[in-house]
């Protein structure tokens, strides 16, 4: 190849001058990349001789060092604005309590105050759900969505969205395939812009399909050399760009995948312009270190490989691209040394109050820090990816074992959310009835679900997040995820959640579109409170009056997507208002804050109505633990079905207590929470009045509740002039949460007794598998328990609809077998304990077709 030439110094001198100063190790990284890429360059053309080829990969590196130097004061500039963004908000919001402004910033908080609820965590779940409820939407349309979902046609689907990315012809392959990838890359693209116009610089890389996951079990099993065998093949030689050694390379790669450090291994010198510990604007805009041939060969590895499904793929990295761009626009792209030297100013102001600013302090260190590890996805990261995987799986056996019945459990879903449109300014009743019969509407017609879809409110059941309403978990693996999202959408929850959030989205979407015909002072004061929460104001609503309202079903609704269509000289008035200068720019982004604003209250108000943990639920229950660690996983055992009462109290009751105007004690007071709850009753805005109104009807609608989980055992109604039974009843109603499970241990909302009310159902099923060995051992061993304690640990088996019939058609005949004489201890069991007999004694009308009790 000849001798390296001498005017490299020169090369390395125009990157310098193009980069800024270089310390030594740069320019030595310099000098390595120059090498690599000259190399490279020549073995592309042999006929260049290597002076020119130098000099040709110093011009790009000068290039890349332009972009990186334009890239860095870009950012600087992006974190300056954020940071002082975020110090302005709790300035002016939260001067007096300055933790619950932080809080409130990152995760949102109740108190009626401006911005309370337009958090990091409410935006990032805003733009999720519009990049999938849009997906959703758009696969609809065209019949599309069971065609993906069934992942049949995976392959076409890969090949179809390769060659899009490679502008290559498609008219070989099934068009319904091709529509699906046309429209999953549409959505793809939007995320890609996103991202960069809120930080990220993340090209546009030709043939792209989807992020590339990798079960670390599957290739750990492998071993190096099956899996290096296996890739090859599939791999194109751009994956190998300045390397010499592709075996030590793949083999670095497999070292970080099975370890669960997924570091980049880079090729040559290329200076992002990305700097600060933490960047997160830098992980979003890394380039992929494994490049497939073609998408047939992605879709192979993945197969072999990766972790579910093409449509899990795909929703994964729209997921994750939603919450990173969300975190971006909010904290900049530096999140943590951005929050962190805010909340130095915000200290400074607190020097001359000793008090207050050590309980600053306090709330830093501790509740502030688990917010942040929340909203950044530091507790998402496995300590051990094995572990985490197996403990994640162990709970979704768990919830398929005991949930067979959480419809049933549901019905308070009704006056909860009718609460929710309460506080917005709606009538209780009118929203009980409206929502009734929402039920037997489903998702809506089309028209609707175009509503619900721009503001996000549509993408639960594609994203399998169901499960999430009984236990802030995301770690399963594809197929254990694939057959969740099966079993909720046998025991109807996942029709149940879809029909009671259209209901809501479009009553709100309505309720705005009722109200825009009147001026800010005519609003409903309890919809001005609201919408103050989302930094909606009295300038921003005049503004969305003037776009024009969406029709269906003869109603008119107002969704984000007419802010577009507002006049450009009431958006430039805007602009002028709040200080800024006129142009395209100014203008876009006000229009897109305005949007954002519109639908994150939507989407955020939603989750009020039909419960939803959020990521404060969350950060409660996981205390900043990562999963896969030990005492991550054992809280997430403990934590299991208690989320929802914890939301319960989080949401709905924090909501009808602070929501009104009381803010609580500070941290540096006195007060103990018994007298502030005092207080906020006392504080005379409704509080107790929506608290009491709440009650009864979440009382009433938990009795109704148990009457159907008693008819769906073969149980008389339980005694309504019991008042035990009304008590039980608002425990199952939410009333008195966790603490109320203790008490009526049998009457637990999803089933459980004391055991896995207090840790948790898997640790319930292991002590009773422990009592029942030792009972076998010692010979007082009842083989009714053993077939009880296999009935009540098997998926599927105990839906509400079938454990009836496989109970009088089987299984009491084989208790009665196994054990005889139990079906009458057990009647009598009921009778004394609970006031309540069979509607059919299973001792006198089992089915014995076999003769097993015979």
């Amino acid at each position: 190849m000849g001798t390296f030439p001498q005017g490299l110094n020169a090369c390395v001198d125009a990157v310098r001058s193009a980069a800024g100063e270089l310390s030594d190790e740069e320019v030595q990284q310099v000098f390595e990349g120059l090498r690599a890429r000259t190399r490279e360059l020549h073995a592309l053309n042999e006929a260049m001789d290597m002076e020119t080829a130098a000099l040709k990969a110093a011009d790009e590196l000068a290039r890349q060092a332009e972009q990186a130097a334009i890239i860095e004061r870009r950012n600087a500039l992006i974190n300056v604005r954020r940071r002082a963004e975020i110090v302005n908000f709790v300035r002016d919001n939260f001067a007096d309590r300055p933790d619950l402004g932080m809080e409130s910033l990152l995760v949102g908080t109740n108190l009626a105050r401006r911005g309370a609820r337009l958090s990091v965590d409410a935006e990032q779940k805003a733009l999720v759900d519009r990049y999938l409820g849009g997906l959703l939407n758009d696969l609809d349309q065209d019949n599309l969505t069971a065609f993906l979902a069934s992942g049949g046609s995976d392959a076409e689907i890969v090949d179809a969205m390769w060659r899009i990315g490679k502008e290559l012809d498609t008219s070989d392959i099934n068009p319904s395939s091709v529509k699906v990838a046309q429209i999953i890359h549409r959505y793809q693209e939007l995320a890609r812009i996103d991202a960069n116009r809120a930080g990220a610089s993340i090209g546009k890389l030709d043939g792209y399909i989807t992020r590339q996951s990798h079960d670390a079990d599957k290739i750990r099993r492998a071993g190096f050399e099956q899996w290096m065998n296996d890739i090859l093949p599939l791999l194109d030689a751009s994956t190998f760009r300045n390397v010499s050694d592709r075996q030590g390379f793949l083999e670095n790669v497999y070292n970080g995948i099975v370890s669960g450090n997924h570091v980049r291994v880079g090729q040559g010198v290329k200076d992002s312009g990305f700097k600060g510990p933490a960047n997160l604007a830098n992980k979003m805009s890394q380039e992929r270190v494994l490049h497939f041939r073609d998408g047939l060969s992605w879709h192979g590895y993945n197969q072999k490989y990766g972790t579910g499904n093409l449509r899990e793929a795909v929703i994964r990295g729209l997921d994750m691209a939603g919450q990173n761009t969300a975190t971006l626009r909010r904290l900049g792209t530096n999140p943590e040394a951005n929050l962190n030297m805010a909340m130095d100013q915000i200290a400074e102001d607190l020097r001359d109050d000793p008090l207050k600013l050590r309980a600053f302090d306090t709330a830093r260190r501790n509740m502030i820090a688990n917010r942040i590890k929340e909203i950044t996805g530091q507790t998402r990261i496995s300590g051990n990816a094995a572990f985490a995987r197996t403990s994640a799986n162990l709970r979704a056996w768990q919830s398929m074992s005991k949930l067979g019945g959480a419809l049933l459990s549901s019905a308070t879903d009704i006056p909860v959310s009718a609460a929710e449109l309460r506080y917005q300014g709606q009538s209780y009743l009118g929203s009980l009835g409206k929502l009734i019969a929402g039920l037997t509407k489903g998702r809506g017609s089309l028209e609707q679900r175009q509503i619900l879809s721009s503001f996000g409110v549509y993408a639960d059941t594609m994203r399998g997040e169901i499960a999430r309403r009984f236990s802030a978990d995301d770690t399963m693996g594809g197929r254990m995820s694939r057959a969740m999202n099966h079993f909720f959408r046998l025991n109807g929850l996942s029709w149940w959640t879809d029909a009671n959030k259209a209901s809501v989205g479009l009553m709100m979407s309505h309720y705005l579109a009722q109200s825009a015909g009147r001026q800010w002072k005519g609003v409903d004061a309890n919809l001005k409170r609201a919408l103050s929460l989302y930094d909606i104001g009295e300038t921003e609503w005049e503004l969305l009056r003037q776009m024009p309202m969406r029709h269906a079903d003869e109603r008119d609704y107002m969704t984000p997507d007419g802010v577009e269509d507002i006049p450009r000289e009431a958006m430039e008035g805007y602009v002028t208002s709040r200080g800024l200068n006129v142009s395209d720019a100014s203008v876009a982004d006000a229009r897109e804050q305005l949007r954002r604003a519109l639908s994150t209250y939507v989407n955020d108000r939603v989750t009020y109505a039909v419960l939803e943990p959020d990521a404060r639920t969350r950060s409660i229950m996981n205390q900043g633990t990562q999963r896969g660690t030990v005492p991550g996983e054992l809280l997430r055992f403990l934590s299991q079905f208690k989320t929802f009462p914890v939301t319960y109290m989080q949401k709905t009751l924090g909501r009808e207590l602070y929501g009104r105007g009381y803010t609580p004690a500070g941290l540096d007071s006195r007060f103990r929470a018994g007298r502030d709850l005092i207080n906020a009753l006392r504080n005379g805005n409704g509080e107790m009045l929506g608290l009491a109104q709440l009650m009864v009807w979440t009382t009433a609608f938990g009795y109704l509740s148990m009457v159907a989980k008693d008819a769906a055992k073969g149980r008389s109604p339980r005694d309504p002039n019991d008042y035990r039974t009304w008590m039980a009843a608002m425990v199952q109603g939410g009333g008195l949460g966790i603490y109320g499970d203790f008490l009526f241990g049998e009457v637990n909302r999803f089933g459980g007794g004391v055991m896995g009310t207090a840790v948790g159902p898997m640790a319930g099923t292991v002590s009773d598998a422990i009592t029942l060995a030792q009972e076998f051992r010692s010979g007082e061993a009842d083989a009714g328990s053993a077939l009880r304690l296999v009935q009540n640990n098997t998926p599927f088996m105990n839906l509400f609809y079938t454990r009836i019939a496989m109970d009088y058609l089987f299984f009491y005949s084989l208790q009665e077998a196994i054990s005889p004489g139990s079906l009458r201890r057990t009647e009598s069991r009921i009778e004394r304990e609970n006031d309540q007999t069979f509607l059919l004694k299973p001792s006198e009308n089992y089915a014995d077709p076999l003769g097993i009790a015979r």
